[in-house]
Order: C-alpha cells, then structure tokens, then sequence
C-alpha cells in the first residue's frame, strides 16, 4: 500500500524541448518503495519559474538538467561541498525543516557509469577530454579527477569566456586537488597532445554551423580518430536523443560509448537515498532504463514507416 504524505511531487527542472525517461523510471522507483509520488518534467526557460514550484508544500524532490545547473545554486538555501566545487547543481533535496538543499550527483554517474563499463580495471594517471563549458562540464571535470584519476584534462568548447568561467571555478575547489585544465583551441593544438582515455560530452545534440562550433567538432573528431583500437570510452551526458551525434562519431572510431541514460541510471539510487532515505535496486533500474530506451526508439522506427 502506498504511503501518503503532503510531499509527492518529483520534478525534472530542464529547458524548453528537452525530454527524458526520468519520470517513467522515478515513478517505478517510487511504486516499488510504496509511495504516492509521481514525477513531472518541467520543460521551463526561466529558473525563477521552477523555483516556484519547488519551494511548495507538495515538493518531494528534484532533478535539475541544462541550463539550471549553475543558475539554481544561489536562488537555494544551502548547497553542500559538491555542488559548491562542482559549481553547479542537479539534485535538490528538501530537508525536514522545509529548506531546500542542493547537491551534485553527475559525478557519481559518471564515475560510475565508468567503472561499470571497464569492469573497475581502470588504473594508472590518464588524460581525458570534456566537450563544453556549460553546468555539465562542472560534474565530468570532477568525476574525471575525484573519480577517475585524471590529472590533465583538454577542454573543447567554443566560448572562450566559458572556459575560463570553468576554469576560474576548477581553480577554486577547496575540498580535492585540481586537475590541470588545457584550452584545446586548434587542430593543429590537438596535434601535439596525448590521446585521451576518455571523452565526456556535456553539449546539446546539434548539428555545428557557426566556424568555432564547426572547429570544436573537428577537434573532436581528430582526438576520435587517434584513439581507433585503444579501448577508450566517449560518455555523452545528452540523453535526447539517446544515440546522439557524438556517439554516432565514436562508435564509427570503435570508441566504446556510454549514453546519457545509464549516467542517469548511475545515480538514482543516490537520489532515492536523499529525497527518501530509502534503497532500491539499482540493477533493477538500469535494466528498466535499457528497456524504455529500446522501446521508445523501436516505436519511432515503427512511426515513420
């Protein structure tokens, strides 16, 4: 039977077109623990707008994607040492007293999404490449060095004053070691530099048009094609569509990939554990995560026979 309480609304706080199998898998996660919450994408522009409905009595808790990661921190009560080294925020947790509380759990994903992928057999100092410089670039720079012991990390991105907005924010980390950060800016740059273990995506899917977008997807391209055969992973945090650009371009190279979805996956059972101090499987969830995902792109083959 389910349990009642005046919380039971899960929201996942992203822009305008964005979707997701979130509300799907957290409305299983929450039937399977015997609660009455449902959870709702909030397709929202402006960041004051999910505040809104985050701040009512019927808050259970939330999922906070692109492009409110890093707006969202200051608008909150209190955010802990990962969302404050991190930089930005994507979980936001209700405390007893009514506050609201931010925290980072892209890293965990990450990370873990990692591990699972190589088996934990990863060792040794690598170095690795994050495409962008938005909220999500924070999380992968973190999980790269926290998680997966990467000491240099080439950041491609078309915005100079975002990278070094990343930078500046890398720079301050007061509770790990920072990693050394790299402006890759040329093909030529990309040249002279060792080939990355591993690719995070944290960009939109979409097709380049401007000259600097168009130069930041041949620099990834090349870092792609130098590492065919060396059993590197490209993780890309988009998840709309689930095989996006960029997985297309590394499974071409024979990069192993990591979609979105499965970062996600990675981290509901954190997420569970703070909203409702509760376990759940995290197999389970991964397994049924897979199985949406199938079942959505089968479904659209079928619509545009």
């Amino acid at each position: 039977m389910a349990q009642h309480s005046s919380k039971h609304n899960v929201y996942i706080a992203g822009g305008p077109g964005g979707d997701s199998i979130g509300p799907a898998i957290h409305n299983y996660i929450a039937g399977s623990l015997g609660l009455d919450w449902t959870c709702e994408f909030l397709r929202l522009s402006d960041v004051n707008d999910v505040m809104t409905l985050f701040r009512r009595d019927d808050f259970a808790g939330g999922i906070v994607t692109m492009p409110h990661k890093r707006t969202i921190i200051p608008l909150l009560d209190s955010v802990d040492d990962f969302a404050q080294d991190i930089g930005a925020c994507n979980v936001v947790v209700r405390t007893p007293s009514g506050k609201l509380h931010g925290t980072n759990t892209d890293w965990l994903g990450i990370r873990n999404a990692v591990n699972a992928t190589e088996k934990n057999e990863n060792s040794g100092q690598h170095t690795a490449v994050v495409y962008g410089a938005g909220g999500a670039s924070r999380g992968a720079v973190y999980a790269l060095a926290a998680g997966l012991g990467c000491s240099t990390i080439y950041i491609i991105n078309r915005d100079d004053n975002e990278v070094a907005a990343l930078m500046a924010d890398v720079e301050a980390y007061r509770h790990f070691s920072r990693p050394r950060l790299v402006h890759v800016t040329s093909l030529e740059q990309a040249e002279t530099l060792q080939c990355p273990r591993y690719i995070i995506c944290t960009v939109p899917d979409f097709e380049p048009t401007s000259p600097t977008e168009v130069a930041c997807r041949d620099i990834l391209g090349q870092f792609l094609q130098r590492g065919r055969q060396q059993q590197n992973i490209l993780l890309d945090m988009c998840y709309h569509p689930p095989v996006t650009r960029n997985i297309k371009a590394a499974m071409e190279a024979s990069w192993t990939v990591i979609p979105g979805f499965l970062v996600s996956g990675h981290q509901f059972a954190r997420q569970w554990e703070l909203w409702a101090g509760r376990h759940i499987d995290s197999h389970t969830v991964l397994t049924m995560c897979n199985d949406l995902v199938r079942e959505r792109e089968s479904s659209k083959v079928v619509a545009a026979a």
